[in-house]
């Protein structure tokens, strides 16, 4: 993918279309319905993720300031792009969610029920991909890493920052984000049990609707079958590859973000091809709070 799309910020801040097409409120419409139009399903999807794409461009480093708002640059192909904006959003999912971060905590470092979560309250998900990253803690900054997501925590002795580890290793607790439609048993399940992968949050569902860690799950089940692994290699498999209801998260609104993520990657076409390093380093000293840009 090689785009430029710009967003103004008066378009950030446009009413909600769906109350001016619609005479009901916009959270009774279901956009799932068959009998939604499809322009209508548009500008709900619009109106619910228009500000989410922005925080996770700017924290991807996708979006950078122009003089009309914001200009979208990549040159990644679409896969590894949502990849970015779906590692952007679910850690800022996991640190918005008690209980989802602590249920991936547990799931990186193996560790069982009954353990005391004292010390699990010092740590924070961090993306290793993602400009905040970069910024905060650099030594962690690896986009190109199997290790999408960490979890760091300040050591109270030495005054550094250091990462999870799995229980009784030297191993760092990683999970791997995927956000793909197709291809699984080659980009997930043979991933993970080369042990390329530790663990795989797999986002989506296929273009049948069909949740992908199902999907994985059942070519787990075939190679048993076929005998083409063993029962170890299968339990091991399973509990490494999951979606994002394993923490809670829904997969219905993770669909309908990527599908909004596809609409805004093709139809907000940018005039503009200024951009230049003096606006990529401006727009990681902002963040966006109270649907306002302030400097950090």
């Amino acid at each position: 993918m090689n785009k430029n799309i710009s967003i103004s910020f008066e378009e950030l801040n446009r009413v909600d279309m769906v109350s001016i097409l619609s005479p009901f409120p916009s959270n009774v419409l279901n956009h799932h319905s068959p009998n939604i139009p499809d322009e209508l399903k548009k500008k709900i999807l619009h109106d619910k993720y228009k500000r989410r794409i922005v925080i996770d461009g700017l924290e991807t480093g996708h979006l950078m300031l122009n003089e009309t708002g914001y200009k979208f640059i990549s040159k990644q192909s679409f896969p590894s792009f949502a990849g970015f904006v779906f590692e952007s959003y679910l850690v800022d999912e996991l640190n918005q969610n008690r209980s989802a971060r602590l249920r991936a905590f547990q799931w990186a470092t193996e560790r069982s029920e009954g353990w005391s979560t004292k010390a699990f309250e010092a740590y924070k998900a961090v993306g290793t991909g993602l400009v905040s990253t970069k910024t905060n803690y650099l030594g962690y900054y690896e986009p190109h890493s199997n290790a999408d997501i960490i979890f760091l925590r300040k050591n109270p002795s030495l005054n550094i920052m250091e990462p999870a580890l799995i229980h009784n290793q030297q191993v760092r607790a990683a999970i791997q984000v995927k956000s793909i439609k197709d291809g699984f048993k080659k980009e997930i399940v043979d991933k993970v049990l080369s042990g390329k992968y530790l663990r795989v949050i797999t986002m989506l569902s296929n273009y049948a609707g069909r949740p992908s860690w199902v999907i994985c799950h059942n070519i787990l089940h075939h190679l048993l079958r076929k005998n083409h692994i063993n029962s170890d290699d299968y339990a091991y498999a399973i509990g490494r590859i999951h979606g994002p209801e394993y923490l809670g998260l829904n997969q219905y609104h993770i669909d309908d973000y990527y599908s909004y993520i596809i609409s805004w990657s093709k139809g907000l076409e940018s005039p503009h091809k200024h951009t230049n390093e003096a606006a990529e380093q401006e727009i990681t000293g902002y963040k966006f709070k109270n649907n306002f840009l302030i400097p950090i």
